[in-house]
C-alpha cells in the first residue's frame, strides 16, 4: 500500500551513535527495503548558504572543560554546528568526560517508553536473556537553565572508530535545541502537542530531535572528517534480549529519513520540532495524511474482577519493529505494519494469583490491510512455536509455549473489519475471560453509540 532533560549520541538506552558499534545479534536492514536511499554526503542542495569554512570561533559564549583538555577546539567545532545548524549558542556551554564502563551482561528490564512487561510479552519481545552492558558514547542535559555536555573518553570511543570532535558536533545540536526553545528538560512543549503521552509519540519526538542532530552530523563529517558515515546502516535491529535498546535506536534512523522526505532545511527542521506529526505513521509516511481511528477502552463491569491500570499506544513504528525482532524480513515488516490507523493497548490485572493482561485494539484502514496484520501476526506467533489450545466466542486461544528466555503466554487474536483485538496473558482463563468481556462491552458500548447517533439525526430532522 502507498503511503530528565537528556538527549544523547545514544538515547538514555541505546548503546552508540545510532547503534553504531557491532552488537551480537544486530541485523542490517536489506538495501531498499525501508524508505528511499538518501546519499546526501558531499551534496550542495538546500545547505549551500552553509556550506562554507568555518575557522573561527564563536565570538557570543565560552566553552568550559571540566577536568580533562581536548586535543581539538570546542569553540571551532560549535561554530561550525551552529552554522550548519542555522542556530546560534546564546550561553556557556559545558564539557565533561568520563571513562567507559562497559562490560558485565545483564538482563534489561523489558519497558520501553509506556510499554510495560507484560506488553513487551504481547508483542513477543520480552526477554530474560543477558545482553552487554553499554554507555552511551555522549549526551547533553539542562541543569537550572545550564547545557552540560558528557563525552566518552576519546580512548574509549577508538573501539567505534568515531572520534570525540563528532560525539562533541552532535551533542551541540542538542545544546542549540535546548537553547533555542526547541528542546526543554520536561519535553513539556512537546508533550502538549499529543493528546496522550504513549510509547509512540514518544517515538516520533525522539525521532525529530534525533534526526535534527543526525543531518547535522553527517554534514560536518562530510565537510570537516574523513569517515564513512552513513545513517542507513543505521536501520537495524538488535538481538531480543536487547529489544529496548533496538527500538530506542530507531529515532536516529527514521527521523533523518523523515526529514529526507518531509524537508531537511534548518528551519523546515525547527518547524517540524515544534509542530510534530501525530504518529510514527506520519513520520513513516509524510506524504500521506493517516485518518485516527476512535478507539475507547472497553466498559467491563467489576463483577469479571478485571482492572485496568494502564493504557499506550505503540504505534506503526513499534509495530514494524516487533515483526523485525521476530525475524519477519524488514521489506514485509514494513508492508504488514502499513495501513496501521491507530492503536491502544489496555493494561488489566486479575483478581487472584492469575497474573497481569493486556487487550490490545488495532485499527487499519480498511479490512484487507487488517486481514494482512492479523494473517502475519498468527504467523509470527506459528513460527515462534503457537498452537491452538482450544476454541472461544471470540475465535482461537494460541499459546505460545516457554523458551529458554521467556515465559510461555496464551492469545486470543480476532478481526472485525478493519479492527484486530489480540488479547494476552499468561494464564489461558484471564486471557479469554478478558477476550470475551472485552468483546461484550465493545458490543454495548458500539450499540449505545448508533442509538446516540439514531437520536441526534431525528432532532437534526
Amino acid at each position: 500500500m502507498a503511503r530528565s532533560g537528556r538527549f544523547a549520541l545514544a538515547l538514555a538506552v541505546v548503546l552508540v551513535l545510532a547503534g553504531a558499534a557491532p552488537v551480537a545479534g544486530d541485523r542490517t536492514g536489506e538495501t531498499g527495503a525501508v524508505g528511499p536511499k538518501h546519499d546526501l554526503v558531499g551534496e550542495k542542495n538546500e545547505l549551500n548558504s552553509v556550506w562554507q569554512e568555518v575557522d573561527g570561533e564563536s565570538e557570543s559564549v565560552v566553552i568550559e572543560t571540566e577536568d580533562f583538555e581536548p586535543d581539538y577546539d570546542p569553540e571551532k567545532i560549535l561554530s561550525r554546528v551552529e552554522q550548519l545548524r542555522g542556530l546560534s549558542a546564546t550561553q556557556g556551554i559545558t564539557l565533561h568526560e568520563y571513562d567507559a564502563e562497559n562490560g558485565s551482561e545483564y538482563d534489561m528490564r523489558d519497558e520501553f517508553g509506556a510499554i510495560r512487561p507484560i506488553g513487551a510479552q504481547t508483542l513477543q519481545l520480552y526477554s530474560n536473556a543477558s545482553t552487554e552492558r553499554r554507555q552511551p558514547l555522549g549526551y547533553a542535559v539542562e541543569r537550572q537553565a545550564a547545557v552540560h555536555i558528557y563525552l566518552m573518553d576519546d580512548a574509549d570511543l577508538a573501539e567505534y572508530g568515531i572520534s570525540q570532535e563528532v560525539v562533541l558536533a552532535h551533542e551541540l545540536v542538542h545544546a542549540l535545541q535546548f537553547q533555542n526553545d526547541l528542546l526543554s528538560s520536561s519535553r513539556r512543549e512537546m508533550r502538549s502537542q499529543f493528546q496522550y503521552w504513549t510509547t509512540d509519540t514518544r517515538l516520533v519526538t525522539a525521532a525529530l530531535v534525533e534526526g535534527d542532530a543526525m543531518w547535522v552530523t553527517e554534514q560536518y563529517l562530510a565537510r570537516y572528517g574523513e569517515s564513512n558515515y552513513s545513517v542507513t546502516s543505521y536501520n537495524r535491529s538488535l538481538a531480543r534480549s536487547a529489544w529496548p535498546h533496538s527500538v530506542a535506536g530507531t529515532p536516529y534512523y527514521y527521523g533523518y529519513e523523515f526529514y529526507a522526505m518531509a524537508g531537511s532545511a534548518p528551519d523546515e527542521r525547527s518547524d517540524e520540532i515544534e509542530s510534530p506529526p501525530n504518529s510514527t505513521a506520519e513520520l513513516l509516511h509524510p506524504d500521506e495524511r493517516v485518518e485516527r481511528a476512535e478507539i475507547s477502552p472497553p466498559e467491563i463491569p467489576d463483577s469479571e474482577n478485571l482492572t485496568r491500570y494502564h493504557a499506550d499506544t505503540v504505534g506503526e513504528l513499534v509495530v514494524r519493529h516487533s515483526l523485525r525482532i521476530n525475524n519477519l524480513s524488514f521489506a514485509r515488516a514494513a508492508e504488514v505494519a502499513d495501513g496501521w490507523a491507530g492503536d491502544r493497548m489496555y493494561y488489566y490485572a486479575a483478581a487472584g494469583a492469575r497474573g497481569p493482561a493486556t487487550h490490545w485494539v488495532t485499527a487499519w484502514e480498511n479490512e484487507r490491510e487488517a486481514r494482512e496484520f492479523a494473517s502475519a501476526w498468527r504467523s509470527m506467533l506459528a513460527a515462534n512455536g503457537a498452537r491452538s489450545t482450544g476454541e472461544t466466542p471470540t475465535g482461537d486461544t494460541l499459546f505460545v509455549p516457554a523458551g529458554d528466555h521467556a515465559p510461555g503466554i496464551h492469545y486470543v487474536v480476532e478481526r472485525e473489519g478493519a479492527t484486530v483485538r489480540i488479547t494476552a496473558a499468561e494464564e489461558p482463563d484471564t486471557a479469554e475471560q478478558l477476550a470475551e468481556a472485552a468483546q461484550s462491552a465493545e458490543t454495548v458500548q458500539s450499540a449505545g453509540a448508533m442509538q446516540s447517533d439514531a437520536e441526534n439525526a431525528t432532532v437534526a430532522a
